[in-house]
C-alpha cells in the first residue's frame, strides 16, 4: 500500500513538472508571437537609420494585444536659415523644441541627427575588421548618407572659407548665408509602410531635391518627368530615381568616388534656386508691372534650353533672324566665339549678383545648355584688351568726355592694374591675380557694383534696347549673315577705318591673338552698330520732331555708348566673380520649379 502511494506521488510530481513546462512553453510561445508582432523594429536599428534609431520605439496596443513600431524620419526642404515655416507646421505651433525646424548648417548640434564622415569611417573600419569578406555597405538607408554629406559640406566649406579669407574685423567670423538644407522630424508607424519596402524613407519634394543636388555639386544627366527616370552624378555621388510601386518616385543616394567641398561649393544664396531650373533673376525690372506699393517686378529670364532662350529673345523684342538661330538644331547655327556668347553674355550683363559679400564661394548651378570651359580662354585678358581699345577710342571719340561713365570704368580698371600683374596677351587665366583671394574677389564685386549703380540711374528702356541689339549683332557676326564692313558703320572709335575682322579670323588665330581680335570686333563693329541701330530705333518712335532729334543726337548716342560699355564691363566682371562647373549643363526641368510633387529617399 505504501509503495503504491509513493508511486502515485512520483507520477503526480512528474505530471506537475510536465504541466509547468508546458505552461511555460505556452507562455513563451505567446510572448514570442506577441513580440513578433513588432514588425519592422529590426529595420529601425542604428545599423540601418543611424542616429535616428534613438527615436524608434515599440508601443503596446492593449486593445489589439500586439506591439506597434514607431519611428521618425526627416522631411527635407531648402530655405533661408531664419525661416520658421516648415512643411509639417510652423515653429510657433510646436511647444516641443524637437518638433521645430532643424537646420543642417554644419554646427555641432547637427551631430544629434547625423554622423560626421570621420565617425562613419571609424564605424566602417570596426565593422570591416569583424568581417572576413569586405563588401559594399548597403545596409544603411541612403538618406542617412545624404544627411551626413550635407553636414560635411557645410562644415568643410565654412572651414575652408575661413582659412582662405582670413576673417578678421570688420568681417564676421561666418558671413550670413541665405540658403540651407532644413528638416523636420515626422513620426511614422511601421504599419503604414508600403508593401515591399524594408527600410524607413525620408521625404522631400522634387524641386527641393534638385536644389539639394545642386548644393552638393551633383549634375543631372537624365530628368524625365513623363517616364519617371532620373539620374544625377557629380562630386563623387550618384542619385538614381524611378517609380516605386505603392509609394511614388523613389531616389537612392550613393557615394562612388572622392568628394571635395571647398571652392566648388555652390554659393549659399537663396536666389540660386532658380538657376537650378534654368531661370535667371536679373537686375532689370518690367516698367509696366509695378504694383500699388511701387515695388519693382524684376524680370526673370529663361535660359534652360534652346527653345527657352528663343522665348527669352522674343520677349526682349529680338528680330526673327536672331530668334531662329535657337529654333534650329545646334549644328546648323553657331552660338559661341571664345565661349557660348548669347546665354553667358546675357547672364553677365543683367544677371543678379549671386555672390555673398565677404565670402569666397563663386560656384553657381549652370542655368544654360552650354558647357562653361574657362581653361580655353581668359576673361581677364579679354578685359585688358577691351580696356586698351576703349582708351585709344576715347582720344578721338566724340561720344566720350572726361568724368563720364566710361572714364570711371577705365579709371577703376587702371586702379586695379596698379597692384595686379597684367596678364600677358593670350594668357589662359580665369581670374584676376591680386595680393590675396579676398582682394581679388572684392575687386570683381566692386566692378559689378560700379556698373549697377550707373544702370540703376539710366533709362531702363534704353538698357533693354542695347541688350537686344547687342545680341542681334553678336549672332549676326557669329553666323556671318552680314558684312562687318557694314556693321562698322562710319567707324566711330576706330579712326574711320572699317573693320574687316570676321569670326573666321578668330577661329584660325593663335591663342595669343584670339582675345585681341574679339575685343576689336566688340569695340569697333558691334559697339558702333549698337549705337547706330538703337539711335535709329529711338528716332523713329520718338515724339520729338526731326529737328529736336538732330539737336540731341550726340547726347543720345553718348548715353547709348556709355550703357553698352557699362554692360560689357559688367559682363566681364560678373563672369569672373562667378563660376560654373565644367561638367554642369542645364537639362530641361523647368516644370519641376517650385513643384510640390513628393519624392522619397530610400
Amino acid at each position: 500500500m505504501a509503495d503504491t502511494d509513493y508511486t502515485e506521488l512520483i507520477l503526480a510530481i512528474v505530471a506537475l513538472i510536465i504541466s509547468i513546462l508546458a505552461f511555460v512553453i505556452a507562455i513563451l510561445q505567446a510572448l514570442q508571437q506577441y513580440f513578433a508582432s513588432a514588425t519592422g523594429y529590426s529595420s529601425c536599428r542604428e545599423a540601418v537609420i543611424g542616429k535616428w534609431a534613438q527615436f524608434s520605439h515599440r508601443r503596446l496596443l492593449w486593445k489589439e494585444f500586439r506591439i506597434e513600431v514607431q519611428f521618425e524620419t526627416p522631411v527635407l526642404f531648402v530655405s533661408r536659415p531664419e525661416n520658421t515655416r516648415g512643411p509639417l507646421g510652423n515653429d510657433e505651433d510646436f511647444p516641443d523644441e524637437d518638433r521645430k525646424i532643424i537646420r543642417l548648417d554644419g554646427s555641432h548640434t547637427n551631430l544629434k541627427y547625423t554622423s560626421s564622415t570621420e565617425e562613419f569611417d571609424e564605424q566602417q573600419k570596426k565593422k570591416n575588421k569583424q568581417q572576413a569578406v569586405h563588401t559594399a555597405d548597403n545596409e544603411n538607408a541612403s538618406w542617412c548618407h545624404l544627411l551626413m554629406t550635407v553636414y560635411q559640406m557645410e562644415k568643410d566649406s565654412r572651414a575652408w572659407q575661413k582659412e582662405l579669407m582670413g576673417y578678421h574685423p570688420p568681417f564676421e567670423p561666418s558671413p550670413p548665408h541665405s540658403l540651407v538644407v532644413c528638416m523636420q522630424r515626422k513620426r511614422r508607424v511601421w504599419d503604414s509602410m508600403p508593401q515591399g519596402l524594408t527600410k524607413p524613407y525620408a521625404t522631400t519634394t522634387i524641386s527641393h531635391l534638385v536644389e539639394i543636388a545642386a548644393m552638393l555639386g551633383i549634375h543631372w544627366k537624365n530628368f524625365d518627368l513623363n517616364n519617371d527616370r532620373y539620374r544625377a552624378q557629380g562630386n563623387g555621388f550618384v542619385l538614381y530615381g524611378s517609380y516605386v510601386d505603392n509609394l511614388g518616385i523613389g531616389f537612392i543616394f550613393q557615394k562612388q568616388g572622392p568628394t571635395v567641398f571647398r571652392q566648388d561649393r555652390v554659393i549659399p544664396n537663396e536666389h540660386i534656386k532658380k538657376l537650378c531650373f534654368g531661370l535667371v533673376p536679373t537686375i532689370l525690372y518690367r516698367e509696366k508691372l509695378v504694383d500699388i506699393d511701387d515695388r519693382k517686378d524684376y524680370a526673370t529670364l529663361q535660359l534652360g534650353g534652346y527653345a527657352a532662350i528663343a522665348d527669352t529673345l522674343a520677349e526682349f523684342g529680338c528680330d526673327n533672324n536672331t530668334i531662329n538661330h535657337f529654333r534650329k538644331t545646334p549644328e546648323s547655327s553657331r552660338h559661341s566665339h571664345l565661349f557660348p556668347a548669347v546665354a553667358f553674355e546675357i547672364l553677365g550683363m543683367i544677371g543678379e549678383i549671386f555672390h555673398i559679400k565677404d565670402t569666397a564661394f563663386r560656384m553657381l548651378p549652370n542655368p544654360t545648355p552650354y558647357y562653361w570651359e574657362p581653361n580655353t580662354f581668359s576673361l581677364s585678358t579679354l578685359t585688358s584688351n577691351i580696356a586698351s581699345l576703349l582708351k585709344e577710342a576715347r582720344r578721338v571719340d566724340p561720344l566720350t568726355s572726361e568724368g563720364d561713365q566710361i572714364s570711371q570704368l577705365l579709371d577703376f580698371y587702371n586702379r586695379s592694374t596698379e597692384k595686379t600683374e597684367k596678364p600677358p596677351n593670350g594668357s589662359i587665366k580665369t581670374e584676376i591675380s591680386a595680393t590675396t583671394p579676398a582682394d581679388s574677389i572684392a575687386h570683381l564685386r566692386a566692378g559689378v557694383e560700379l556698373c549697377d549703380r550707373y544702370l540703376d540711374e539710366v533709362d531702363i528702356g534704353m538698357v533693354f534696347q542695347v541688350v537686344r541689339v547687342h545680341i542681334q549683332e553678336v549672332l549676326a557676326i557669329l553666323n556671318e549673315k552680314s558684312s562687318l564692313d557694314e556693321l562698322a558703320g562710319s567707324g566711330l572709335g576706330n579712326g574711320g577705318q572699317k573693320s574687316t575682322i570676321t569670326i573666321s579670323d578668330i577661329d584660325s588665330a593663335s591663342v595669343d591673338e584670339k582675345h585681341h581680335l574679339l575685343a576689336q570686333i566688340y569695340c569697333a563693329a558691334i559697339r558702333n552698330s549698337v549705337i547706330h541701330t538703337v539711335y535709329k530705333q529711338r528716332s523713329q518712335y520718338s515724339p520729338k520732331t526731326s529737328a529736336e532729334m538732330a539737336d540731341s543726337e550726340t547726347s543720345v548716342k553718348r548715353d547709348i555708348n556709355q550703357i553698352w560699355c557699362t554692360l560689357i564691363f559688367r559682363m566681364l566682371y560678373w563672369l569672373q566673380l562667378h563660376n560654373f562647373h565644367k561638367k554642369d549643363i542645364q537639362i530641361d526641368k523647368g516644370d519641376a520649379y517650385d513643384s510640390r510633387i513628393p519624392v522619397y529617399i530610400l
